[in-house]
């Protein structure tokens, strides 16, 4: 990193987090601007806040799908993971690379949206709600799953907070701590959504957490996208 610039740099925050590496890229020149006072336009805003959105789900879906996959529930990963597909494709169109898309840059992006990117942000928001149902209904009150996942990995609020947990993992022990409110940035600001908590900090909690900000996740994108 030592050997790069501000710019070259996205990519080593790609492969720093393979679950959802836009958010990285987001992460990284948002700290780059406020280091050097840079005020981005509303526009690239509101992308940065799309893609990030974007990159949520598809971390939830992974975090959630493994989870199915490790107790029984195959069909469950699929149908995750055909989603994780779904939303690849939109970042290869957007970037040009499903993986690791290196997409913001100091002060913009590396490409502005096209009508097909946002033709396929529109569609991912129409037919994901089912697939988010089915998999509810797979699960939440499944046996098994209900089963092998409350009163397991149990972590306090307390333990959450001294072992700084972020995201789901400390929202799912009463943490009800959320950046895009408690320290807002990009478009949050403009756009209705609500922070997503649980209090018993066992796995099935953090599992609620993650389906319940998927829902949100799409509200906020398609406010974004439409505004």
């Amino acid at each position: 990193g030592e050997h790069l610039d501000y710019n070259q740099y996205v990519t080593i925050t790609d492969r720093m987090n393979y679950l959802s590496p836009v958010a990285n890229n987001v992460a990284w020149h948002n700290a780059v601007e406020r280091l050097m006072g840079i005020e981005i336009t509303p526009r690239c805003k509101y992308i940065r806040t799309i893609v990030t959105e974007l990159a949520r789900i598809l971390d939830h879906l992974l975090s959630n799908g493994a989870v199915g996959l490790d107790v029984g529930a195959f069909t469950f990963f699929m149908y995750a993971f055909y989603q994780r597909e779904v939303i690849y494709d939109i970042f290869e169109t957007l970037s040009g690379q499903r993986f690791h898309p290196s997409y913001t840059r100091v002060g913009g992006l590396f490409y502005d949206f096209t009508p097909l990117v946002i033709e396929k942000i529109r569609t991912f928001l129409r037919n994901f709600p089912k697939t988010l149902d089915d998999m509810e209904r797979l699960l939440n009150r499944n046996k098994i799953f209900v089963d092998r996942t409350k009163g397991v990995g149990l972590l306090t609020k307390e333990q959450a907070i001294n072992r700084s947990a972020s995201g789901p993992i400390a929202r799912g022990s009463g943490v009800t701590r959320d950046l895009r409110k408690d320290d807002p940035y990009l478009a949050y600001p403009d756009l209705e959504f609500k922070i997503c908590c649980a209090t018993a900090g066992d796995c099935y909690a953090r599992y609620l957490v993650r389906m319940a900000e998927m829902r949100e996740s799409m509200k906020i994108v398609e406010q974004a996208i439409e505004n």
